[in-house]
């Protein structure tokens, strides 16, 4: 489909994919005060075409972890790296309808918006315990040889 030619705000919004991050709705907003996106990202895949910042492969990554998993849901709290800075992002993963040709979800809807700061610090924190008990189960596994 090409690459959309529109100003490429940080985006805010629900947004529905399809089992490939092609977008099959949205509605989205720009991080502008009371600014809307008008542009129509209806058909175009979200991680190549959409997604206006540069670590989004790392969140492709999450999505096909959950889409690739068996919870109904999942929310996690997500830096989006801007040229400008990382923006911490509440993101909400759910699954919708059911697709018996492929034993699967139909589409999954994605819910981004800006993370307060309780959600941004206790992000921050899952985050450092989890690289630490990474480190720790690094450091066990090389103590037992």
């Amino acid at each position: 489909m090409g690459s959309l030619s529109f100003d490429r705000p940080r985006l805010f919004g629900l947004i529905e994919l399809d089992q490939q991050g092609t977008v099959l709705f949205s509605r989205l907003e720009g991080d502008e005060k009371g600014a809307r996106a008008t542009m129509n990202v209806v058909g175009h895949n979200f991680f190549l075409e959409v997604a206006t910042f540069s670590n989004v492969e790392e969140f492709q990554r999450r999505f096909e972890n959950f889409k690739n998993g068996t919870e109904p849901s999942n929310s996690f709290i997500f830096d989006c790296d801007y040229e400008d800075g990382p923006m911490p992002v509440s993101v909400f993963l759910a699954r919708l309808g059911s697709d018996p040709e492929s034993n699967g979800t139909r589409s999954m809807l994605v819910y981004i918006k800006k993370a307060d700061r309780f959600s941004s610090i206790l992000g921050e924190a899952v985050k450092a315990f989890e690289d630490g008990s990474q480190h720790a189960e690094r450091s066990d596994s090389s103590s037992a040889i």
